[in-house]
């Protein structure tokens, strides 16, 4: 049997009764984290520029769905795009396993599940569905993906999506299977364009192509079952070394990733590899006042994976900014605080801002944690005075917000209060929508996310 088969299998006959509660739990706070990035995310300009794009081609139909929590209504598969790219264009959304499953899966299912008039406990098992198809995927390949180029996000995400709303939409074995394969024509999204509206758009295409995916087979469209580890599939022609494991039965319901992996919640609005730098600079900072005029040099400690993650040493643009360790290093010493106003223009100006990141020399090593092989066993920053005096922050193994440290649930809601407040969504109606997501398992319809978040 191929991969494609046992996932096919897996995700059209799981059942809501058949999750951990673990597994339910981290499919609420995806859902809780991935909305508060949307709102933060919907005045940006990628989300503009892509609503402005399916402005272009109005056609009003009675089949239409709500898109920005209700503020547009769409064509489902234009609904999870515009969802999707809202939610990662800050890249503030939470990731696991190097990928952003959560800002990929959501918006295809509240685009689906608004078809099919889903409960919140059908929304919890399709994004399990998923999480559990993309995560074993992704483990099957033991090299650095970004490395070589590729951007896991977009290249799995179209078969993560696709597996969620297989489910969601009762598609048989055999359906669910044409739709895995046919995924696969939609996996694609380089590392060159980071830094720019592209990448988020990665996560909104993921979406809209599962969705898409999903109803064409539903249709009748058919695939590959070698599409994904056949011996010219996916897995073999993306491996930078030809090593990815296509040989191996997947533990569907018997091994479950999500329980392994769970989700990490970003505490700051820049890529994940940033937060243990900033956590060790923000700790450091608590503990004692440092004089910033007297800096000579900043040396952050990270592995060469992150660091070629963070490569913008003279960020220009806020999107960079999220992608540059010069950045995340010296906008915590700058600011004391990193959140989304200091990425705006104005902060990243900021002359002494700019002349500390001048000072930023990255200490790359090759060094690299046993739990996680793309970070080192730490991250940590040493500050070097012009009089020659050093100050190190810890050694940061786990940032907040990490499954294995996550935020506290007043930290979660802190966060989706201060995402809705950027993107300019009144506080009563922001907790009324948090509250509300809170309580998913019992969502009858997904309309009611939709109301929550209404006048």
């Amino acid at each position: 049997m191929t991969l494609s088969h046992d996932a096919a299998h897996f995700v059209s006959t799981l059942s809501y009764d058949d999750l951990p509660a673990v597994a339910i739990d981290t499919t609420t706070l995806g859902f809780t984290d991935t909305l508060a990035a949307l709102i933060a995310g919907r005045p940006e300009p990628v989300t503009r520029v892509t609503e402005h794009y399916l402005d272009q081609d109005p056609r009003p139909s009675d089949r239409d769905v709500h898109a920005l929590l209700g503020e547009r209504r769409l064509p489902p598969e234009q609904a999870a795009l515009l969802d999707a790219v809202a939610a990662h264009a800050l890249d503030y959304d939470d990731y696991a396993f190097a990928n952003h499953p959560s800002s990929v899966m959501v918006p295809a299912i509240l685009a689906a599940a608004q078809t099919t008039r889903a409960t919140g406990r059908q929304m919890i098992e399709a994004y399990v569905a998923g999480y559990e198809v993309w995560a074993e995927i992704m483990a099957r390949e033991p090299d650095h993906l970004h490395s070589k180029g590729w951007h896991p996000t977009a290249v799995f995400g179209p078969i993560g999506a696709a597996a969620a709303i297989s489910n969601i939409l009762d598609l048989d074995i055999s359906q669910t299977g044409h739709a895995l394969g046919l995924s696969v024509a939609y996996a694609g999204g380089v590392m060159g364009n980071f830094g720019s509206m592209t990448k988020p758009y990665h996560a909104g295409r993921a979406a809209e192509a599962g969705l898409r995916c999903a109803r064409l087979a539903q249709a009748g469209m058919t695939a590959s079952a070698e599409a994904i580890d056949g011996v010219t599939g996916l897995l073999a022609a993306l491996s930078p070394q030809g090593r990815a494991d296509r040989s191996s039965s997947a533990a569907f319901g018997e091994r479950w990733r999500i329980l392994e992996t769970g989700l990490n919640v970003k505490k700051y609005p820049t890529v994940g590899a940033s937060q243990r730098v900033v956590d060790g600079i923000l700790g450091l900072m608590k503990k004692e006042t440092i004089d910033l005029s007297k800096i000579e040099r900043i040396v952050p400690r990270v592995s060469d994976k992150y660091a070629r993650l963070m490569h913008f040493s003279d960020p220009k643009e806020p999107a960079e900014a999220k992608f540059s360790l010069a950045f995340a290093t010296s906008a915590a010493l700058r600011f004391g605080k990193l959140g989304l106003a200091e990425l705006e223009p104005d902060a990243l100006a900021d002359p002494l801002l700019r002349d500390l990141m001048a000072r930023v020399e990255v200490d790359a090593v090759e060094e690299y944690d046993p739990d996680y092989p793309v970070p080192a066993p730490y991250d940590m920053v040493t500050l070097i005075f012009k009089d020659g005096s050093k100050r190190a922050t810890e050694h940061v193994r786990r940032a907040s917000g990490h499954v294995d440290h996550p935020l506290t649930p007043q930290q979660l809601k802190t966060k989706f209060t201060d995402c809705a407040a950027y993107g300019n969504w009144p506080a009563d109606r922001a907790t009324r929508l948090f509250e509300t997501v809170q309580a998913l398992p019992d969502l009858e319809r997904p309309d009611a996310l939709m109301v929550a978040g209404s006048d």
